[in-house]
């Protein structure tokens, strides 16, 4: 598997600059069972790790090798599928996860492991151990620390994360293969234009993201000091009763003394006038 086929693309080439310069999109149409399921769209982190970024986008727009084989993911599908884990597929040679081969001739090794498992929708290199890399992988729908350093993560879905998530959850066999199959229907480089309008789209629905948190926020902030007030006034409110409870019992007092004081005083003035 690591020997390298004559004409196949270098291992030490490099994407260009432009391509370097601006991550291209991918995407995946995928379908279960025979139905469309929905296309899914990645960006991937030429800028990064470009050895891997450049053999799933040749993958994904078919390369042809020099003996006129055409490798392709269309066609290819999703062998593996673990609920609240992964999926896995790229196995364009044998399907069920024992075979793939990459642009390279082969397995080439792990370019870096700079980018980490953090985060649901990512791409990653599955492997059967270090620098054995072809044409699988797999996308997370959970983060995944421990597979920090073992795999190369090269891109991340940009849209249809919910197609994602579909599908982590759908019927499988002990074997974790889906019961029925998942296919990339088609696949393809998403063009320039659409991808600046995509990752323009993603910009704009990340400031949304934004400003509906920081609304949030002022809107919790709000709602706290509301609540100090209201608590603050409900403390004045007590403090302000209880003064009064205090007057009112002190008034009672005195005026109780006064009316003892006053009965002293006539019984007083009675007996002086008894024994006058």
């Amino acid at each position: 598997q690591n020997r390298r086929e004559d004409g196949d693309a270098e291992l030490s080439k490099t994407v260009d600059t432009e391509t370097a310069n601006r991550r291209p999109h991918v995407y995946f149409d995928i379908t279960y069972g025979g139905s469309a399921s929905g296309r899914v769209t990645f960006e991937l982190f030429s800028d990064i790790v470009p050895i891997t970024a450049e053999n799933f986008r040749a993958l994904c727009v078919g390369h042809k090798k020099k003996n006129g084989d055409v490798l392709h993911f269309k066609g290819c599908g999703f062998h593996r599928v673990i609920p609240d884990f992964m999926l896995q597929g790229g196995d364009i040679t044998k399907g069920n996860g024992t075979g793939g081969e990459s642009i390279y001739g082969g397995d080439f090794p792990d370019e870096n492991f700079q980018v980490k498992h953090t985060a649901r929708g990512l791409l990653s290199m599955a492997n059967c151990g270090a620098n054995t890399n072809n044409s699988q992988f797999f996308i997370t729908v959970k983060a995944t620390p421990w597979l920090d350093g073992k795999h190369v993560v090269f891109g991340r879905v940009l849209e249809g994360m919910d197609i994602v998530d579909g599908l982590s959850r759908i019927k499988t066999s002990d074997k974790d293969r889906p019961l029925r199959n998942v296919v990339i229907k088609d696949c393809g480089l998403v063009s320039s234009e659409s991808a600046e309008k995509q990752a323009e789209a993603q910009r704009l629905a990340e400031e949304e993201r934004k400003r509906q948190e920081e609304e949030r926020l002022r809107l919790e902030e709000e709602e706290r000091k509301r609540k100090e007030e209201e608590e603050r006034a409900r403390k004045e409110e007590e403090e302000r009763k209880r003064k009064e409870e205090e007057a009112r019992i002190a008034a009672e007092k005195a005026a109780e003394e006064e009316r003892k004081r006053l009965e002293e005083e006539r019984l007083r003035l009675e007996e002086e006038e008894r024994k006058r």
